[in-house]
């Protein structure tokens, strides 16, 4: 049976201060944010691919232990997917409990509908910490087809192209023959099941690659 989240002390955050309240901790990440994810809704922090580029881009590590289901909505597929071209790979358990936040496994809020609760003693992080570190144990990765990694070389390649260079120019500027860029191209546009160049640019573009 699965565990139940625990309980916790905690003060209650009122939801308009909320994205202030995340924005701040957030700019202090020293190594990682880990989201516990039961249900999809748009504008949720854990989906948000702006929140996702900065942190990275700080150095800092992403992980998201999504509800099976939740993995199924096309824009989750999607993000996943966009994800996975920045080595981030969600992992899938068939009940996720409560959607919680933690941060450098020092702080830690739990998002309970209308209300949002902020850990703040020492034993409720770190026991809910435990909560989700057992959880991502027991989670399995996305599959690979909803999180494929493209070689930097193709993702280079399709930048390269996106910014109007001819096939040859592309072969030139990464040292590698017309043949190879072609291939290149034709496996991304079946891995993207695209039936264009452009479709397969349209798809590199919603994907974050170009």
């Amino acid at each position: 049976m699965m565990t139940e989240a625990p309980a916790h002390r905690s003060l209650p955050v009122d939801i308009a201060d909320l994205g202030a309240v995340i924005e701040r901790l957030l700019v202090g990440v020293r190594q990682e944010v880990m989201f516990l994810v039961p249900y999809y809704a748009r504008t949720a922090l854990e989906f948000s691919t702006t929140l996702v580029t900065e942190l990275l881009r700080r150095g800092g590590r992403l992980r998201l232990v999504l509800q099976t289901d939740v993995a199924s909505v096309p824009e989750v597929v999607e993000y996943t997917a966009w994800l996975g071209t920045r080595n981030v790979v969600p992992r899938l358990l068939d009940h996720v409990p409560v959607r919680a936040l933690t941060i450098d496994q020092s702080i830690g809020m739990v998002f309970e509908g209308p209300t949002h609760r902020m850990m703040y003693t020492p034993s409720a992080v770190r026991s809910l910490c435990r909560f989700t570190e057992l959880l991502w144990d027991r989670a399995t990765p996305t599959p690979e087809s909803v999180a494929s990694l493209p070689t930097p070389r193709v993702e280079r390649i399709l930048r390269l192209l996106a910014g109007g260079l001819t096939d040859e120019a592309v072969a030139r500027k990464i040292g590698v023959s017309v043949r190879t860029v072609r291939n290149d191209i034709a496996s991304s546009m079946s891995e993207m099941s695209a039936q264009s160049r452009f479709q397969a640019g349209v798809h590199a573009a919603q994907l974050g690659l170009v």
